[in-house]
Protein backbone atom coordinates (compact mmCIF):
# COMPACT_ATOMS: atom_id res chain seq x y z
CA UNK A 1 0.00 0.00 0.00
CA UNK A 2 1.29 3.47 -0.90
CA UNK A 3 0.82 6.09 1.77
CA UNK A 4 -0.17 9.53 0.44
CA UNK A 5 1.76 12.16 2.38
CA UNK A 6 0.41 15.25 0.59
CA UNK A 7 -0.40 16.23 -2.96
CA UNK A 8 2.26 14.98 -5.35
CA UNK A 9 4.37 13.32 -2.67
CA UNK A 10 4.29 9.60 -1.95
CA UNK A 11 6.24 7.05 0.06
CA UNK A 12 6.49 3.74 -1.80
CA UNK A 13 6.91 0.22 -0.55
CA UNK A 14 10.51 -0.70 0.14
CA UNK A 15 12.16 -2.24 -2.88
CA UNK A 16 9.73 -0.95 -5.53
CA UNK A 17 11.02 -0.66 -9.07
CA UNK A 18 10.94 2.12 -11.64
CA UNK A 19 10.16 0.51 -14.99
CA UNK A 20 11.09 2.18 -18.27
CA UNK A 21 9.40 0.64 -21.26
CA UNK A 22 8.96 2.42 -24.58
CA UNK A 23 7.99 1.75 -28.17
CA UNK A 24 11.32 3.39 -29.00
CA UNK A 25 13.05 0.29 -27.60
CA UNK A 26 10.76 -2.60 -28.64
CA UNK A 27 11.01 -5.82 -26.67
CA UNK A 28 13.12 -4.24 -23.93
CA UNK A 29 12.47 -3.10 -20.38
CA UNK A 30 14.80 -1.14 -18.11
CA UNK A 31 14.51 -1.22 -14.32
CA UNK A 32 15.91 0.92 -11.50
CA UNK A 33 15.28 -0.01 -7.87
CA UNK A 34 13.67 2.95 -6.10
CA UNK A 35 14.89 3.74 -2.61
CA UNK A 36 12.31 6.47 -2.04
CA UNK A 37 9.82 8.22 -4.30
CA UNK A 38 10.05 11.92 -3.45
CA UNK A 39 7.44 13.19 -5.88
CA UNK A 40 5.02 11.83 -8.44
CA UNK A 41 2.20 13.67 -10.15
CA UNK A 42 0.66 14.15 -13.58
CA UNK A 43 1.08 17.63 -15.00
CA UNK A 44 -1.09 18.91 -17.84
CA UNK A 45 1.31 17.25 -20.29
CA UNK A 46 3.06 14.29 -18.68
CA UNK A 47 3.80 12.24 -15.60
CA UNK A 48 6.61 13.67 -13.49
CA UNK A 49 8.42 11.53 -10.95
CA UNK A 50 11.43 12.07 -8.73
CA UNK A 51 12.95 9.19 -6.79
CA UNK A 52 16.24 8.22 -5.18
CA UNK A 53 18.50 5.34 -6.19
CA UNK A 54 21.41 3.83 -4.27
CA UNK A 55 23.89 4.49 -7.11
CA UNK A 56 22.37 7.24 -9.27
CA UNK A 57 21.15 9.45 -6.40
CA UNK A 58 18.16 11.66 -7.20
CA UNK A 59 16.45 10.67 -10.46
CA UNK A 60 14.01 12.69 -12.59
CA UNK A 61 11.70 10.81 -14.95
CA UNK A 62 9.06 12.09 -17.39
CA UNK A 63 6.36 9.71 -18.57
CA UNK A 64 8.40 6.87 -17.15
CA UNK A 65 11.61 7.80 -19.04
CA UNK A 66 14.67 8.72 -17.00
CA UNK A 67 15.72 12.26 -17.95
CA UNK A 68 18.54 12.97 -15.53
CA UNK A 69 20.21 11.50 -12.48
CA UNK A 70 22.40 13.15 -9.89
CA UNK A 71 25.18 10.66 -10.62
CA UNK A 72 25.69 10.92 -14.38
CA UNK A 73 23.68 13.88 -15.74
CA UNK A 74 26.87 15.83 -16.43
CA UNK A 75 27.85 13.40 -19.19
CA UNK A 76 24.70 14.08 -21.18
CA UNK A 77 24.37 17.78 -20.35
CA UNK A 78 27.98 18.70 -21.17
CA UNK A 79 28.11 16.85 -24.48
CA UNK A 80 24.71 18.08 -25.67
CA UNK A 81 25.90 21.60 -24.85
CA UNK A 82 29.55 21.79 -25.85
CA UNK A 83 29.52 19.75 -29.05
CA UNK A 84 27.42 22.55 -30.62
CA UNK A 85 28.94 25.48 -28.68
CA UNK A 86 32.50 24.54 -29.61
CA UNK A 87 31.48 24.10 -33.23
CA UNK A 88 30.63 27.83 -33.39
CA UNK A 89 33.29 30.59 -33.47
CA UNK A 90 31.34 33.07 -31.36
CA UNK A 91 27.93 32.00 -29.99
CA UNK A 92 26.21 35.03 -28.45
CA UNK A 93 22.53 34.02 -28.35
CA UNK A 94 21.52 30.47 -27.45
CA UNK A 95 18.04 28.91 -27.58
CA UNK A 96 17.21 25.81 -25.53
CA UNK A 97 14.02 23.98 -26.48
CA UNK A 98 12.92 21.87 -23.52
CA UNK A 99 15.62 21.44 -20.91
CA UNK A 100 13.24 22.13 -18.04
CA UNK A 101 15.60 20.56 -15.51
CA UNK A 102 18.04 23.44 -16.12
CA UNK A 103 21.09 21.26 -16.82
CA UNK A 104 21.81 22.45 -20.35
CA UNK A 105 21.35 26.09 -19.30
CA UNK A 106 23.85 25.50 -16.48
CA UNK A 107 26.39 24.21 -18.99
CA UNK A 108 25.83 27.02 -21.50
CA UNK A 109 26.53 29.53 -18.72
CA UNK A 110 30.06 28.10 -18.42
CA UNK A 111 30.86 29.48 -21.89
CA UNK A 112 31.62 33.15 -21.28
CA UNK A 113 31.22 33.94 -24.98
CA UNK A 114 27.44 33.58 -24.58
CA UNK A 115 25.47 36.75 -23.83
CA UNK A 116 21.91 35.43 -23.56
CA UNK A 117 20.09 32.12 -23.10
CA UNK A 118 16.42 31.66 -23.96
CA UNK A 119 14.83 28.49 -22.61
CA UNK A 120 11.40 27.51 -23.96
CA UNK A 121 9.51 24.71 -22.23
CA UNK A 122 5.82 23.92 -22.47
CA UNK A 123 5.58 22.34 -19.00
CA UNK A 124 6.21 24.73 -16.11
CA UNK A 125 5.70 21.86 -13.68
CA UNK A 126 8.99 20.27 -14.80
CA UNK A 127 10.80 23.50 -13.98
CA UNK A 128 9.10 23.82 -10.59
CA UNK A 129 9.86 20.21 -9.64
CA UNK A 130 13.47 20.57 -10.77
CA UNK A 131 13.89 23.71 -8.67
CA UNK A 132 12.87 21.70 -5.61
CA UNK A 133 14.63 18.39 -6.22
CA UNK A 134 17.32 18.85 -8.92
CA UNK A 135 18.96 21.96 -7.50
CA UNK A 136 22.44 21.37 -8.95
CA UNK A 137 20.91 21.82 -12.41
CA UNK A 138 18.03 24.21 -11.81
CA UNK A 139 20.14 26.90 -10.13
CA UNK A 140 20.80 28.14 -13.67
CA UNK A 141 17.26 29.58 -13.80
CA UNK A 142 18.28 32.32 -11.36
CA UNK A 143 21.05 33.69 -13.61
CA UNK A 144 20.48 37.07 -15.26
CA UNK A 145 21.50 35.71 -18.70
CA UNK A 146 18.70 33.11 -18.65
CA UNK A 147 15.18 33.94 -19.85
CA UNK A 148 12.58 31.20 -19.27
CA UNK A 149 9.52 31.20 -21.52
CA UNK A 150 6.64 28.83 -20.79
CA UNK A 151 5.28 28.19 -24.25
CA UNK A 152 4.81 25.56 -26.91
CA UNK A 153 8.06 25.38 -28.89
CA UNK A 154 6.25 25.28 -32.22
CA UNK A 155 4.40 28.52 -31.40
CA UNK A 156 7.60 30.16 -30.16
CA UNK A 157 9.60 29.26 -33.27
CA UNK A 158 6.81 30.50 -35.53
CA UNK A 159 6.39 33.83 -33.72
CA UNK A 160 9.78 34.93 -32.40
CA UNK A 161 11.75 37.67 -34.13
CA UNK A 162 15.01 36.76 -32.41
CA UNK A 163 17.89 35.11 -34.25
CA UNK A 164 20.01 32.50 -32.45
CA UNK A 165 23.57 31.32 -33.04
CA UNK A 166 23.08 27.95 -31.35
CA UNK A 167 19.85 26.01 -30.80
CA UNK A 168 19.83 22.98 -28.48
CA UNK A 169 16.80 20.67 -28.41
CA UNK A 170 16.56 18.80 -25.10
CA UNK A 171 13.30 16.86 -25.17
CA UNK A 172 11.98 13.49 -24.06
CA UNK A 173 12.10 10.55 -26.46
CA UNK A 174 9.45 10.67 -29.14
CA UNK A 175 6.47 8.54 -28.23
CA UNK A 176 2.70 8.42 -28.18
CA UNK A 177 0.78 11.42 -26.76
CA UNK A 178 3.80 13.26 -25.39
CA UNK A 179 4.69 16.96 -25.78
CA UNK A 180 7.39 16.08 -28.32
CA UNK A 181 4.96 14.50 -30.81
CA UNK A 182 4.24 17.70 -32.75
CA UNK A 183 7.78 19.06 -32.59
CA UNK A 184 10.22 16.68 -34.25
CA UNK A 185 8.78 16.94 -37.76
CA UNK A 186 9.99 18.40 -41.04
CA UNK A 187 7.85 21.55 -40.89
CA UNK A 188 9.19 22.44 -37.45
CA UNK A 189 12.79 22.19 -38.63
CA UNK A 190 12.10 24.28 -41.74
CA UNK A 191 10.77 27.04 -39.51
CA UNK A 192 13.57 26.57 -36.99
CA UNK A 193 16.14 27.18 -39.72
CA UNK A 194 14.71 30.69 -40.20
CA UNK A 195 15.65 31.76 -36.66
CA UNK A 196 19.22 30.37 -36.75
CA UNK A 197 22.00 32.65 -37.96
CA UNK A 198 24.19 31.85 -40.97
CA UNK A 199 26.69 29.24 -39.85
CA UNK A 200 24.73 28.61 -36.68
CA UNK A 201 24.58 25.24 -34.96
CA UNK A 202 21.60 23.01 -34.17
CA UNK A 203 21.88 20.06 -31.77
CA UNK A 204 19.59 17.49 -30.19
CA UNK A 205 19.73 14.17 -28.39
CA UNK A 206 18.97 11.10 -30.47
CA UNK A 207 19.17 7.32 -30.44
CA UNK A 208 22.39 5.47 -29.71
CA UNK A 209 23.96 3.29 -32.44
CA UNK A 210 21.87 0.23 -33.29
CA UNK A 211 19.24 0.97 -30.61
CA UNK A 212 16.58 2.06 -33.11
CA UNK A 213 18.05 2.90 -36.51
CA UNK A 214 14.60 3.31 -38.07
CA UNK A 215 13.67 6.08 -35.62
CA UNK A 216 17.13 7.61 -35.94
CA UNK A 217 16.80 7.75 -39.73
CA UNK A 218 13.46 9.57 -39.34
CA UNK A 219 15.03 12.12 -36.99
CA UNK A 220 17.99 12.69 -39.30
CA UNK A 221 15.61 13.25 -42.21
CA UNK A 222 13.76 15.95 -40.29
CA UNK A 223 16.99 17.42 -38.87
CA UNK A 224 18.37 17.94 -42.39
CA UNK A 225 15.53 20.36 -43.14
CA UNK A 226 17.42 22.84 -40.96
CA UNK A 227 21.07 21.74 -40.88
CA UNK A 228 23.06 20.81 -43.99
CA UNK A 229 26.33 19.68 -42.41
CA UNK A 230 25.63 17.10 -39.72
CA UNK A 231 27.65 14.99 -37.35
CA UNK A 232 26.95 12.46 -34.61
CA UNK A 233 28.46 12.22 -31.14
CA UNK A 234 28.34 8.99 -29.15
CA UNK A 235 28.09 9.49 -25.37
CA UNK A 236 28.00 6.96 -22.49
CA UNK A 237 25.21 7.64 -19.97
CA UNK A 238 24.84 4.64 -17.62
CA UNK A 239 21.33 5.51 -16.40
CA UNK A 240 19.86 5.72 -19.92
CA UNK A 241 18.49 2.72 -21.84
CA UNK A 242 21.39 0.78 -23.44
CA UNK A 243 23.82 2.87 -21.34
CA UNK A 244 24.54 5.47 -24.01
CA UNK A 245 22.97 8.11 -26.21
CA UNK A 246 23.62 9.91 -29.47
CA UNK A 247 23.92 13.64 -30.10
CA UNK A 248 22.97 15.02 -33.52
CA UNK A 249 24.57 18.36 -34.32
CA UNK A 250 24.77 20.25 -37.56
CA UNK A 251 25.55 23.60 -39.17
CA UNK A 252 22.94 25.82 -40.81
CA UNK A 253 24.31 26.86 -44.20
CA UNK A 254 22.14 29.39 -46.00
CA UNK A 255 24.88 30.84 -48.24
CA UNK A 256 26.30 28.20 -50.56
CA UNK A 257 29.34 30.37 -51.25
CA UNK A 258 30.65 30.04 -47.67
CA UNK A 259 32.87 27.07 -46.82
CA UNK A 260 32.84 25.71 -43.27
CA UNK A 261 35.06 23.38 -41.26
CA UNK A 262 33.73 19.88 -40.58
CA UNK A 263 32.08 19.50 -37.18
CA UNK A 264 34.06 16.47 -36.00
CA UNK A 265 36.84 18.84 -34.91
CA UNK A 266 36.00 21.75 -32.56
CA UNK A 267 36.23 25.24 -34.01
CA UNK A 268 36.69 26.56 -30.45
CA UNK A 269 39.02 24.04 -28.79
CA UNK A 270 39.03 23.62 -25.00
CA UNK A 271 41.98 21.64 -23.64
CA UNK A 272 41.74 19.50 -20.51
CA UNK A 273 43.21 22.12 -18.19
CA UNK A 274 40.84 24.82 -19.44
CA UNK A 275 37.88 22.41 -19.27
CA UNK A 276 38.64 21.61 -15.63
CA UNK A 277 38.95 25.33 -14.85
CA UNK A 278 35.50 25.89 -16.39
CA UNK A 279 34.04 23.21 -14.13
CA UNK A 280 33.64 20.59 -16.85
CA UNK A 281 33.90 16.92 -15.91
CA UNK A 282 33.42 15.30 -19.32
CA UNK A 283 33.87 17.53 -22.36
CA UNK A 284 37.25 18.60 -23.77
CA UNK A 285 38.63 19.02 -27.27
CA UNK A 286 40.01 15.48 -27.59
CA UNK A 287 36.76 13.93 -26.43
CA UNK A 288 34.86 16.08 -28.94
CA UNK A 289 36.85 14.40 -31.69
CA UNK A 290 36.74 10.88 -30.27
CA UNK A 291 32.98 10.95 -29.58
CA UNK A 292 32.47 11.41 -33.32
CA UNK A 293 34.51 8.30 -34.18
CA UNK A 294 31.82 5.71 -34.87
CA UNK A 295 31.77 1.95 -35.49
CA UNK A 296 32.57 1.31 -39.15
CA UNK A 297 29.23 -0.17 -40.16
CA UNK A 298 27.19 2.43 -38.25
CA UNK A 299 29.31 5.30 -39.58
CA UNK A 300 28.83 4.12 -43.17
CA UNK A 301 25.06 3.82 -42.59
CA UNK A 302 24.68 7.16 -40.78
CA UNK A 303 26.66 9.31 -43.24
CA UNK A 304 24.90 7.57 -46.11
CA UNK A 305 21.47 8.75 -44.94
Amino acid sequence: RIQILFEGYIMPRTGSWHTEESECFPGQKFLLKQHEVLYEKDSEYQNIKVFTHEKFGTVLSLDGCVQATEYDEFLYQEMLTFLPLCSHPCPKNVLIIGGGDGGVAREVLKDKRVDSITLVDIDESVIDVSKKFMTTMSSSFDHSKVEVIIKDAVDFVNSTEKIFDVVIIDLTDEGVDTPVDDILGCEFYRNLKKIISEGGILAQQTYSPYSNNEKLAEEVGSFKKAAHMISYGFVPVPSFPNGNIGILFGRVCKDSNIEYQALQKPLFPIDKKSAAFMGLRCYHQDYHISSCVLPLEFSTWFYGL
